[in-house]
């Protein structure tokens, strides 16, 4: 594995990891770029507690597994993700890019690059199928952010606790060092509650999605745009799509869909409380109006990750069979 530095912004590197097939193919390969979770607001390039199968599954069919980081919600916005994207594939399509990182022989074939995406991961996954040039040949959208931003979900405020993953509650005061301080760029946020190795600690910022998502200031951190949040909420759903002005459109992903999104596959857990599974639904019908290629896939008595609700959590039953269907999938978009 190489980590590589493929955009700068100001003094802030933004890397990927490259995995490399041990024997790989001489002439051109494929790729697969997979972007990490963390709600857009957290998690790194190395957070991949999720997807070893991914990762694995790629290499042993000889195609290059690219992790990659972008910039993160706060002080960054959604703008900051898709530009962050098209860096990334400008970077990837470059002769240097092979010249440099491959072994000699081996060039990546920049019109063959799958994208995956899970959990936050999915925005920059679906904006990669939008803005990326070249164009993926096609997505997978694991329990994916971005199928809708704009709904009650994300925008009403709730009247109950939210638990903090490494135990009790989050609080105003538990974020209130994010909140308070002034927050430079970040692009790397390990999370160590899910092995991720953090040097400096777990941040605290996967409390701030939680704290937005229950005072339904999200999409203010999206836009970057203070009070948008509270005038959506006023409006119904309907209504809500209509009001935002054309240049903040642009990042409310599920408005750009066209008939040129690549070929998806979608996979969600019907019993998913973070991200609903009706976002996922959503792209489904969108995609299926739009006459592109897609699948969606629901698993029964799966939450967030496809994990149960058994103690011990394991995956969820039907969710390896779902997974070999989506490496099937890829794979065939990438060596047909």
């Amino acid at each position: 594995m190489e980590t590589i530095t493929y955009s700068r912004v100001g003094s802030l590197d933004i890397k990927l990891d490259l995995y490399i097939p041990p024997e790989p193919k001489q002439g051109l390969v494929p790729a697969l770029v997979h972007f990490h979770g963390g709600g857009m607001i957290a998690g790194c390039r190395k957070t991949l507690f999720f997807q070893h199968w991914l990762k694995d599954a790629m290499l042993e069919h000889g195609i290059l597994f690219i992790s990659a980081d972008h910039r993160l919600l706060y002080p960054s916005t959604a703008f900051d993700i898709i530009a962050d994207v098209k860096s990334l594939f400008a970077f990837l399509a470059s002769p240097s890019f092979s010249e440099t990182h491959l072994p000699s022989g081996v060039t990546l074939d920049a019109s063959r690059i799958a994208v995956s995406g899970e959990s936050g991961g999915g925005y920059a996954t679906r904006a990669a199928g939008i803005v990326a040039e070249p164009k993926p040949k096609a997505l997978l959208l694991q329990y994916a952010q971005g199928g809708q931003l704009l709904d009650d979900h994300w925008l009403a405020v709730k009247d109950r606790d939210v638990p903090d993953p490494e135990g009790g509650i989050v609080t105003k005061e538990s974020v209130a060092h994010l909140l308070n301080d002034t927050q430079e760029p970040v692009s790397d946020d390990p999370m160590p509650f899910l092995g991720d190795d953090a040097p400096n600690g777990d941040s605290g910022r996967t409390k701030l999605l939680l704290w937005w998502w229950r005072t339904g200031g999200f999409v203010d951190v999206v836009l970057g745009v203070n009070g948008m949040s509270k005038f959506l909420r006023g409006l119904t759903l309907a209504q809500r799509e209509g009001f935002l002005p054309e240049a903040l459109r642009k990042v409310i992903l599920q408005t750009q869909l066209t008939e040129k999104f690549p070929p998806t596959f979608l996979l969600h857990g019907k019993d998913d409380k973070l991200v609903l599974p009706a976002e996922s639904q959503l792209t489904y019908n969108r995609l299926t109006e739009l006459g592109v290629e897609v699948e969606l896939h629901m698993l029964e008595g799966a939450g967030h990750t496809l994990i149960d609700e058994k103690n011990p959590p394991n995956l969820a039953a039907g969710a390896k069979d779902a997974q070999q269907k989506a490496v099937e999938f890829l794979v065939h978009k990438l060596k047909g």
